[in-house]
């Protein structure tokens, strides 16, 4: 027995002494669960439209935040090849528009225009072949290259709420927007009043306008309704709203205690109206005719500042219509196209300020006289180049400014098509074109001055051969270079442009 104690005691000694040797180390961190802190600088730059359109190049590849209101761009279908655009939507502030590219079935199937959006993503420059088959043309596209969209977040789950209190569940990708669903109105647990209803029988109905309106609901109560379905009997129970649906109607509801909701689609899709953006006084001034006013392919004029420039143009059966415009780097233009003072194209500002803004092939309202504003971001005060097309195997085309020094490289130019680069010339200059085919092409080359009076042109080498015109200027504005392939073919070339 005494043995036994006397171990006793010396094993406790022993797991004392343990303990004591334990305390005197550090312990062995756990994980610790939170959040990661972010690096001061390594967040997105957060930008508005206007100040990335601005200064397109200074943000090229970052990463950056953008918020505005949701464009969608028009849908393009062709009958041969297509050449899409990286950018299949964007965001507007104040007429100044940023592309976008990314998340495109989602937001155009789920989100509405002139919706509210801040996105984030790389801001990236683009350029290749955009249109269909051999009338795609070369295009420069700043866009942004959309990985997250932080509002409405999450898009799949985004709840719009209008003026009326009706909560309208956005649809996922996955769910057909003509889906209609068994349901049921009640009351909110606050109403003190039970509805009870027979069994009636459910009709299918569909809602189909925007801006749901609750004000004939009677007794007083706030549902929340589904988007679209059929509308049985509904007892006191809250209810809640299947996820994943949009709702576009605009209805009116009736309801008697004892009798089942009538539902009844009313209303009538809002017309849209063009808006003048800020800066602009809003002055329209009429420019005329544009067949009358092109003495060649493209006509050079002033607009004036704080005023929008309005062309008229004779859209026939048949006809589709594209449009260029093009000014220095100082300006940044914004196009419109209206019939009947309806926009088909509204306050578009797709290119930085001095690349060439073009309307590709918007859906048209037949035949008629159309008309084409011109203005610029701010109100700017500009001479700017303007041509059109309506058939797109004779295509006229501008690829952009060019400055002394700048060459441009392995430009494409699609069969049956003429290109027309510009620059800023002042009276006395001397200028030197060289124009360079990069195949067996017979090339033309033309110069044209700010009055659009043809200068001079050349077309003397044979079939690879470079050609080069020289003159002297003897004006002070834009000018313009006019190339050509002799037998209509397509033709890839070298320019350059010296001014001394």
């Amino acid at each position: 027995m005494r043995r036994t104690i006397t171990i006793i005691i010396f094993a406790t000694a022993a797991l004392l002494a343990g303990c004591r040797g334990r305390t005197a180390l550090d312990p062995t961190p756990f994980p610790t669960i939170g959040p990661t802190v972010t690096q001061q600088g390594a967040g997105p730059v957060v930008l508005t439209v206007t100040e990335l359109m601005s200064a397109p190049g200074l943000y090229r590849d970052a990463l950056i935040q953008v918020t505005g209101l949701l464009r969608k761009q028009p849908l393009v279908v062709c009958d041969s090849d297509y050449h899409p655009s990286p950018a299949a939507w964007g965001l507007a502030e104040e007429g100044v528009l940023a592309l976008a590219g990314g998340f495109g079935q989602q937001v155009r199937s789920l989100l509405p225009d002139d919706l509210t959006m801040t996105v984030e993503g790389r801001w990236r420059r683009w350029q290749g072949l955009v249109g269909c088959g051999k009338q795609a043309v070369e295009q420069e596209v700043w866009y942004l290259e959309t990985s997250r969209i932080l509002s409405p977040s999450p898009i799949t789950q985004v709840t719009l709420t209008p003026a009326s209190g009706i909560e309208i569940v956005a649809v996922t990708p996955t769910q057909d927007l003509a889906l209609t669903l068994e349901s049921e109105i009640v009351p909110t647990p606050s109403l003190e009043e039970t509805l009870t209803t027979p069994e009636p029988t459910t009709d299918l109905v569909t809602l189909a306008s925007p801006t749901p309106d609750l004000s004939e609901l009677n007794p007083t109560s706030t549902p929340t309704l589904p988007t679209t379905g059929t509308l049985p009997s509904g007892t006191g129970t809250a209810l809640t709203p299947p996820p994943g649906l949009t709702v576009t109607p605009s209805l009116g509801l009736t309801s008697t205690p004892g009798g089942s909701p009538s539902p009844t689609a009313s209303g009538t899709p809002p017309t849209p109206t063009a808006t003048t953006p800020s800066g602009a006084t809003g002055q329209i001034v009429e420019k005329g005719d544009l067949y009358d006013e092109m003495l060649n392919d493209f006509l050079i004029t002033s607009l004036g500042g704080g005023v929008i420039d309005s062309w008229d143009l004779e859209i026939f059966e048949g006809d589709s219509l594209y449009v260029y415009v093009l000014a220095p780097n100082q300006a940044d233009i914004i196009l419109s196209v209206l019939k009947d003072g309806q926009p088909i194209v509204n306050r578009q500002n797709t290119s930085p300020a001095g690349a060439p803004e073009f309307i590709n092939n918007p859906p048209l309202s037949g035949e008629g006289t159309y008309e084409i504003q011109v203005l610029t971001v701010g109100g700017a005060s500009t001479e700017y180049a303007l041509t059109f097309y309506t058939d797109p195997e004779f295509a006229i085309i501008f690829p952009g400014i060019i400055t002394s020094g700048s060459p441009r490289s392995a430009v494409q130019m699609p069969e049956g098509a003429y290109h027309y680069w510009f620059f800023v010339g002042s009276s006395g200059d001397e200028v030197t074109m060289t124009l360079t085919p990069l195949a067996d092409e017979d090339p033309g080359l033309y110069l044209y001055g700010p009055d659009g009076e043809d200068i001079d042109s050349v077309d003397d080498g044979f079939e690879g051969e470079e050609e080069i015109l020289t003159a002297t200027l003897e004006m002070n504005g834009l000018y313009a270079i006019g190339i050509e392939e002799f037998n209509s073919g397509t033709l890839q070339y070298n320019l350059e442009l010296t001014i001394e």
